[in-house]
C-alpha cells in the first residue's frame, strides 16, 4: 500500500515529534495529558481560560477524579498554572505556563518543518 501525498507531512510531523527532548524529564506526558493540555490552551489561546472545574468535567477526557490528577501532574511539571480569578477568587483559571508556552512554540516549529518546501 503506498502512502497518500497528504499523509506524508502528517506521519513527517509526528516523527519530528515523537521525540518530546528536555520537555518531559518523567517520560509522564502521554496522549492524554497532552489531550487535556491542549484543551486549555486552546481556550486559553481564544481568550477563554477553563476554570479548573471546567477542566475536571470534561467527560470525554475521563473521570473528573482522573483529570484532577491529571492537571496536577501538568501543574507540578509546569506546563500549565492556576491562577485565582480577578472577579472570584474562589475560581482558578487555568492557562499555559513559561514552559507551556515553550512547548507550543515547540511544536509549532516542528509543525512548520514537516510542511513541504514550497517550489
Amino acid at each position: 500500500m503506498t502512502t497518500p501525498p497528504m499523509a506524508k507531512p502528517y506521519l513527517h510531523f509526528l516523527k519530528l515529534t515523537s521525540g518530546h527532548g528536555d520537555f518531559h524529564a518523567d517520560g509522564k506526558f502521554d496522549a492524554n495529558h497532552k489531550a487535556l493540555f491542549e484543551s486549555a490552551v486552546i481556550h486559553w489561546s481564544l481568550g477563554k481560560p477553563l476554570t479548573v472545574l471546567e477542566i475536571i468535567s470534561q467527560a470525554q477526557l475521563g473521570s473528573p477524579a482522573t483529570l484532577h490528577k491529571r492537571l496536577k501532574h501538568l501543574i507540578a511539571q509546569d506546563f500549565v498554572k492556576s491562577e485565582c480569578s480577578e472577579s472570584d477568587m474562589r475560581t482558578k483559571l487555568v492557562s499555559p505556563s513559561h514552559k507551556g508556552i515553550i512547548y507550543m512554540d515547540w511544536v509549532g516549529d516542528k509543525l512548520l518543518k514537516s510542511l513541504p518546501s514550497p517550489e
